[in-house]
């Protein structure tokens, strides 16, 4: 059986790749049958031959070739016409995904094809010496013919998210509560890996209680965020001392100066992309996160903000950040920069507002 994982998550694919594992038997015989292979640094025979090789007492044997399509891929671009060494490797590859047989689990993991070219829509391969011209089918034949098995193993979007770790903490028996997968994805975004794990992290740290916002707040790293944007907020609300209050608690965070300076950057140029996409028309705060390649989660407290700022004192604010990161990075005492542009900004916002 031949299974193509294109443009697959990272964490779903070792996933994947872990069950096919797991179907081998006994955990040291599926070790014995199992081989990865670089494909760059492979070829189509030394492939086909390992895919060929019967299975040591187990019923199947997992061949794994990372990277060898896209290394055809590279190649490809790089030649001139299908008379090039390429095509005939090719030739040799695609021709022998027919005869892969069954006792044999070949996993091809790569990034993606190219739908335009002949690894994917097929290809003539000239005659040359006694061999006639012929047709070659691409990777689409084969899948449409049943050769070639097309996994989808894409991390699901920002709206998906909180039902994907809800299911996931059903299959692991953690209770968690619909507010916390909430903010827990908010706060890490569409990176499964990091989920899982920071899933794991809480369930210890509840101890067999549900998970609640209050764990995920003090438990996971990307928190943060969150305090940031209560200082972004209380200056968009002019509210002096609650910006203070918000910078201290950044501080016993431990987080240091540049680092905040350089998020408090972050989400003004954030409110500026946001506030772009809101006024062409695009307002579902889903929708923009996604377009913009964010969290769902920042995007949605900078779409409540930006309707307080024009586009001018956003680019002035954005100015002014540039000026203390230089100071900062010229010598200037680093906190006591922060508390003055803290100060001012709450001070220009009422001049703004004025």
């Amino acid at each position: 059986m031949i299974h193509l994982l294109l443009g697959a998550d990272e964490y779903l694919s070792a996933e994947w790749l872990a069950a096919r594992k797991a179907t081998l038997g006994d955990p040291e015989m599926a070790s014995l049958n199992t081989i990865e292979l670089n494909g760059a640094q492979s070829n189509a025979a030394a492939i086909l031959g390992e895919a060929s090789m019967m299975p040591f007492l187990a019923p199947q044997r997992l061949v794994i070739v990372r990277g060898l399509l896209d290394n055809y891929e590279k190649r490809m671009a790089a030649s001139k016409n299908a008379e090039a060494a390429i095509y005939t490797e090719m030739a040799t590859f695609l021709d022998g995904l027919r005869g892969v047989p069954d006792s044999c689990i070949l996993a091809l993991v790569d990034n993606s094809v190219d739908k335009r070219r002949g690894l994917w829509k097929g290809y003539v391969l000239p005659a040359a010496g006694d061999r006639p011209e012929r047709r070659i089918d691409g990777l689409d034949a084969l899948i449409k013919a049943g050769v070639v098995h097309l996994e989808t193993l894409t991390a699901p979007d920002v709206k998906e998210l909180p039902g994907w770790l809800q299911r996931r903490a059903r299959h692991k028996n953690i209770a968690i509560e619909g507010a916390a997968v909430a903010l827990l994805c908010n706060f890490v975004g569409p990176n499964l890996r990091q989920l899982d794990n920071e899933l794991e992290k809480l369930s210890i740290y509840a101890d067999g209680r549900p998970i609640t916002p209050q764990d995920v707040r003090a438990m996971v790293a990307d928190a943060s965020e969150e305090m940031i944007w209560n200082l972004t907020d209380a200056l968009a609300q002019r509210q002096p001392a609650k910006a203070m209050q918000a910078l201290r608690d950044l501080r016993r965070n431990d987080q240091n100066p540049i680092y905040i300076l350089t998020m408090i950057a972050r989400q003004y140029r954030m409110l500026i992309e946001v506030k772009s996409l809101a006024g062409a028309g695009v307002t579902n705060h889903f929708d923009i996160a996604k377009a913009l390649g964010y969290a769902a989660f920042p995007v949605q407290k900078a779409l409540q903000l930006s309707h307080q700022y024009t586009f001018a004192e956003l680019e002035e604010t954005l100015e002014r950040l540039l000026e203390v990161d230089m100071a900062m990075k010229s010598g200037a005492d680093q906190d006591t920069e922060l508390d003055i542009l803290v100060a001012e900004l709450s001070v220009r916002r009422q001049k703004w507002a004025a």
